[in-house]
């Protein structure tokens, strides 16, 4: 395949699956705006996204990893590809199994240590959608690395449907946050079961190396689970600390329990909008780790180079872009889908946004880094970082106690993990490549952001409607900047036409 060729298909596909992720994020938060209301209470909602948020990390790893795995193997013989898909569903069969076992029979412990009885059936439901990850990861993961991004959008596109319909409907049969993950469990089945009837389960043949497999495979685990545990370990420990705190303070405890469950309940709320600069960069991954893959087998160094910079720089731009209006606009944000006692969790979001942005910059650079064939090192970095959201959380949410600061606390100590994420990485990037994101872009993006907040702030925002008309005012103005300071200039408008009309 020539160049040109092999550039059209990425345009191609970078547009495809980011529609796919974009209607993810839609149907999210369709979730995420009827939940609340369905439940009718702050401390269902904090049960519910307790149990998934944790449940989250095992089931991101699954379908990251897997992808990226089997990806790899595809990418490099094609010829080969139904037989590593086949392969990649047996791995894949016996991995998710011992995961949802263990989460299965360990659900009473996890339970206790994050001081909540009722999370033991919730655990233990959810364990169906550990086991169906497993397998719809090795389905994708084969589609990825045959190029095939349509299709994988279309699975992408039918498994958001059910997955929003499941979760919605069991939630709306009355019986709180176990009918929602019930729901969700019976979404991840049906997606499993259409993606083997419609792309097969591969072919007999001779299969690769066990030992190669898990020896690629191994250091891609620790570093999606060290990556997820930074995107959600922060609700885990916030749960658990307040509930430590509360206990000390109610008379009884199912009292501690439910309030921490608000606070965490009112703590996910405001991650629902600060994981958006992150849901619309995720999908610039499942492109970039191909590309790197195959120009760093073949030795072509400057190809690496080129896809780097560039992924870096337009993701730095994008995630400002979003970030920063978000941030100035925070109080108004919240009502476009929450309650007026979910405002709570506004002053959080004004911090967490930026630390998401910093996270999801270190998301696109670790990914070039596993693509180069250093997955270990991504690994060590996500595992520095998680040590110390874990920590800076745990330290800062009982210095502060429960009150007005407590998701202030969390959010900054999550901040402060993420940023040592993208400090790390970027000195990696530039050993490996030589490149990152030039200064210049750095100090013009700052300025920019600086732009957004600013006019997103002092834009009246104590409504839906005004809070839209904030973030399009921020977002506007930053993007002036941008193109005034020519940080955005013609080729970058070309090179955006040319994707789209390649779709």
């Amino acid at each position: 395949m020539n160049p040109s060729e092999d550039s059209r298909r990425a345009g191609r596909g970078l547009v495809s699956i980011a529609g796919a992720k974009g209607y993810f994020i839609v149907t999210s938060y369709a979730v995420q705006l009827l939940l609340p209301r369905i439940f009718g209470e702050a401390k269902e909602f904090g049960l519910y996204s307790a149990t998934m948020s944790g449940v989250a990390i095992l089931t991101n790893v699954l379908i990251v990893a897997t992808i990226q795995s089997v990806s790899k193997f595809v990418s490099e013989d094609e010829s080969r590809a139904e037989v590593t898909l086949r392969q990649g569903l047996r791995v894949q069969t016996l991995v998710g199994g011992i995961l949802a076992l263990a989460l299965f029979v360990f659900a009473p412990a996890i339970a206790r240590l994050l001081l909540d009885d009722q999370l033991t059936r919730l655990l233990r439901v959810a364990s169906v959608v550990v086991f169906a990850y497993a397998l719809y990861a090795a389905v994708v993961g084969s589609l990825n690395g045959r190029h095939w991004f349509s299709k994988q959008a279309r699975l992408d596109f039918t498994f958001s449907t059910l997955r929003t319909v499941g979760i919605l409907a069991g939630a709306a049969l009355g019986f709180g946050a176990i009918g929602a993950v019930a729901g969700f469990a019976t979404a991840s089945a049906t997606i499993l079961s259409i993606s083997l009837i419609w792309i097969g389960f591969g072919k007999r043949g001779e299969p690769i190396p066990l030992r190669r497999w898990i020896g690629f495979m191994a250091p891609i685990w620790t570093y999606q689970l060290c990556l997820n545990g930074i995107l959600m370990i922060d609700l885990q420990v916030l749960k658990r600390t307040a509930t430590e705190i509360a206990f000390a303070s109610t008379a009884t405890s199912q009292a501690a329990v439910d309030l921490a469950n608000q606070y965490v309940g009112y703590y996910r709320a405001a991650q629902t909008f600060a994981f958006v600069p992150y849901q619309l960069i995720i999908s610039l991954t499942f492109v970039v780790f191909p590309m790197i893959s195959k120009a760093t087998s073949i030795g072509n160094r400057e190809a690496a180079q080129s896809t780097v910079q560039h992924a870096m720089r337009l993701s730095l731009l994008l995630l400002l872009l979003v970030a920063a209006p978000t941030s100035g606009a925070a109080h108004g944000v919240m009502q476009l889908a929450y309650p007026a006692e979910y405002l709570t969790g506004a002053p959080a979001l004004s911090i967490l946004v930026f630390g998401v942005a910093a996270f999801a910059l270190f998301a696109v650079a670790a990914t070039a880094i596993s693509g180069a064939g250093q997955p270990s090192l991504a690994a060590i970095i996500a595992g520095v970082s998680l040590l110390a959201v874990a920590v800076a959380n745990r330290v800062l949410v009982m210095r502060t106690g429960l009150g007005e600061g407590t998701l202030v606390a969390a959010a900054t100590g999550t901040t402060i993990g993420m940023v040592i994420a993208l400090i790390l990485s970027a000195w990696v990037i530039y050993k490996l490549f030589g490149v990152f994101i030039p200064v210049a872009t750095w100090l013009r993006a700052a300025l920019a952001a600086g732009v957004g907040y600013a006019t997103a702030t002092a834009t009246p925002h104590d409504s839906p409607v005004m809070a839209l008309a904030a973030l399009a005012v921020g977002f506007t103005s930053s993007l002036a900047v941008l193109v005034v300071t020519r940080e955005l200039t013609r080729d970058d408008w070309h090179a955006l036409r040319r994707i789209v009309r390649r779709d």
